[in-house]
């Protein structure tokens, strides 16, 4: 086998995605799909070299420095915003034409420096915490924060963004709160100052279909990028609110069959006996493992597809290896037949095996071990 196990990154459905949101925005607002942890999952570099292509995408968000300089190096030439932190030599932010996120006024004088020493500005976006708790300057100390940002020689406050708390949720009262707290700040800035910020941001996958209020002038799309949904109820709303927007799920994850054999009535299957078959039964071997980010959880619960049929897991997944019980194909399964173990059946969908793994659909999906190989197809 050339891969025990790989993903398929369909390019189509990825831009099927981006089309729909940028469909939703105003022209001036920017779009800026987050292709950060590898994608969520799906394969940074190709994920990035087919949005780097997209005239849909004006920027490309990641979650460090590191990530960014990535990027840079495989010929990812879009705008780029670090959007959480500084991992790596600060000295590339000059150098790769890098926006970075700030929320801490010893970083950014650092970042001045830089930028004196490159006779350049270091773009940077100021986080403001308006009530995630979590990075940025809380939003009644953000005013000052960005004023003595902005009288930095070689600093260009170049955006302001915030990121929500509940967006998924069908209540969005927290979610208004939290945009009335950025947009005040925003305005004081523009009133009192007169210093006008091109970039502002808070909306994220959820929020960009259930409050166009938070569009702003920079929209930054996430687990939507991929074709999947940030939660049920921003499903339900996003129909309600957009007929005919539709998503398309990005990847497809596959294995095959390594071996195959029949066993008898009684016997035990996996670790620890937590199947024992009834019959006699024929069991396929998968190359598939929680290592590789099946995860243990769906022992016994979950099913894969195999020539267009679905059959059950049984048994313990173990590390590297998980059995199928594949005896309603009646011996018509052979080794080296192809194994879909994610896909759009609705009970292989990421949304599904994350139910059953005691998860999200965003975990399941950003844990397929970065080592598994992806494959970009039409």
């Amino acid at each position: 086998m050339l891969h025990h196990s790989w993903i398929e990154i369909s390019k189509s459905a990825l831009l099927h995605n981006i089309s729909q949101y940028k469909q939703l925005l105003a022209p001036q607002t920017l779009l800026a799909p987050v292709i950060k942890s590898n994608a969520y999952g799906h394969g940074i570099l190709e994920v990035g070299s087919i949005l780097d292509e997209s005239p849909m995408v004006d920027y490309l968000c990641v979650v460090s420095l590191s990530e960014a300089i990535l990027l840079r190096s495989h010929g990812i030439t879009k705008p780029l915003l670090v959007l959480s932190f500084l991992d790596a030599d600060l000295n590339q932010i000059a150098l790769q034409d890098i926006d970075v996120t700030i929320y801490d006024i010893t970083i950014a004088q650092m970042l001045n420096s830089i930028g004196q020493k490159h006779n350049t500005c270091i773009a940077v976006h100021i986080k403001i915490d308006t009530g995630l708790s979590r990075l940025g300057v809380r939003y009644e100390d953000a005013y000052d924060f960005i004023l003595t940002c902005a009288r930095l020689s070689h600093l260009e406050v170049r955006g302001v963004f915030s990121h929500f708390a509940a967006s998924e949720r069908s209540d969005l009262s927290f979610s208004y709160t939290q945009l009335a707290r950025l947009q005040d700040v925003i305005e004081k800035l523009e009133t009192t100052d007169k210093l006008f910020i091109p970039h502002k941001h808070c909306a994220a996958s959820a929020a960009l279909t259930a409050l166009p209020e938070s569009h702003l002038t920079f929209a930054r799309l996430g687990i939507s990028t991929y074709g999947l949904w940030s939660s049920a109820e921003i499903k339900v709303r996003t129909e309600l609110m957009h007929p005919g927007f539709s998503l398309q799920p990005v990847a497809t994850w596959k294995t095959r069959v390594i071996a195959r054999k029949t066993i008898p009535a009684g016997s035990f299957v996996g670790y620890d006996c937590t199947y024992q078959t009834a019959t006699a039964t024929e069991i396929a071997v998968l190359p598939i493992g929680y290592f590789d980010g099946y995860d243990r959880k769906l022992s016994n619960q979950s099913c894969v597809k195999i020539n267009d049929q679905l059959f059950p897991i049984r048994g313990r997944i173990a590390m590297n290896l998980c059995m199928v019980d594949v005896t309603a194909a009646h011996h018509s399964i052979e080794v080296g037949d192809e194994v879909v173990l994610l896909g759009n059946d609705h009970l292989i969908t990421a949304e599904t095996l994350a139910e059953q793994s005691a998860t999200i659909n965003y975990e399941f999906i950003a844990r397929i071990n970065p080592a598994l190989k992806r494959i970009i197809v039409a």
